[in-house]
């Protein structure tokens, strides 16, 4: 199978110095035979769209029964800060005097990982919220996609436009035939052909792909980097994020510390954007 190939530098280099030659921290590993470079975008105040919102790249790695998506820097800082602790404090110290809020985001703005099981239909995905890490399992439900006419040309692929309702929102997707893959970005999948630009209705959640790499790529599967992941039920994950949501964590941090505030944590704040997925349960009993 042959694929044009748009070339990417951007972090290559670090990610593939960081990469333990071992492989002892990847989990149940295959052989990757693609890889896609996203620009991802995520409005945080759909009140203000215009001007909050984060933009990172992210990359979804695929292999012959499993595929991985995540942020390309998270992947860097994730397994250098495993592989090598002090080379990781030693660049985030620098970033720091240059850019405090460059240094919070040195592992870009996305900090989960997605992962597809073909062989055994299960999403996991990890995330980090509310200072600790998270991780859920569930069923990998195929979206049920309406192909229409439309055509465009995405990095020198025909793309053809699908549509669906998706875990709460309806999202439009352009894959190609070309790449006849049937994956894509975060949890979407399921068409004849790779996904390379997805949004939601609302345009909150925007995936635009850069490029495709074929050569020099990593092993998929679940990147044990983490030391600790407190392992929940999807409800219960969620229902933890819209929680923490709501609360104010810089109050919650100089607790833990023991610093005095006059702020508590909780008080009565409405976030003003949401996930991906918003089929689960707002309240917070």
């Amino acid at each position: 199978m042959k694929y044009k190939i748009i070339i990417l530098f951007t972090f290559v280099g670090l990610i593939a110095s960081a990469v333990n030659p071992d492989n002892k921290y990847i989990k149940e590993p295959e052989e990757a035979i693609l890889e896609v470079v996203y620009s991802r975008k995520a409005i945080t105040d759909t009140t203000m769209r215009d001007n909050r919102y984060f933009l990172d790249d992210v990359i979804l790695r695929i292999g012959k029964n499993k595929s991985m998506f995540c942020g390309e820097k998270k992947i860097w800082e994730d397994s250098l800060l495993k592989v090598d602790n002090s080379a990781y404090h030693a660049i985030w110290k620098s970033t720091y005097e240059k850019d405090r809020r460059a240094a919070g985001f040195l592992g870009g703005y996305y900090a989960g990982y997605v992962y597809k099981d073909f062989t055994i239909n299960h999403y996991t995905e990890y995330d980090l919220f509310d200072m600790e890490n998270w991780k859920y399992v569930e069923d990998l439900k195929t979206p049920e996609w309406t192909i229409t006419d439309s055509v465009k040309n995405i990095i020198g692929y025909e793309c053809f436009k699908a549509t669906t309702d998706f875990k709460g929102r309806q999202w439009t997707a352009w894959f190609t035939p070309e790449i006849p893959i049937s994956d894509g970005p975060w949890k979407l999948h399921g068409l004849p052909g790779l996904i390379l630009e997805a949004y939601d209705k609302s345009h909150d959640y925007e995936f635009e792909a850069k490029g495709i790499r074929s050569s020099g790529l990593g092993l998929v599967g679940y990147m044990e980097y983490k030391w600790d992941y407190s392992i929940v039920t999807r409800d219960d994950f969620f229902k933890r994020w819209w929680k923490a949501k709501h609360e104010n964590t810089g109050a919650k941090v100089r607790a833990i510390m023991g610093i005095k505030s006059d702020k508590p944590v909780s008080f009565k704040r409405v976030p003003k954007y949401d996930r991906e997925e918003i089929d689960y349960d707002h309240s917070l009993k």
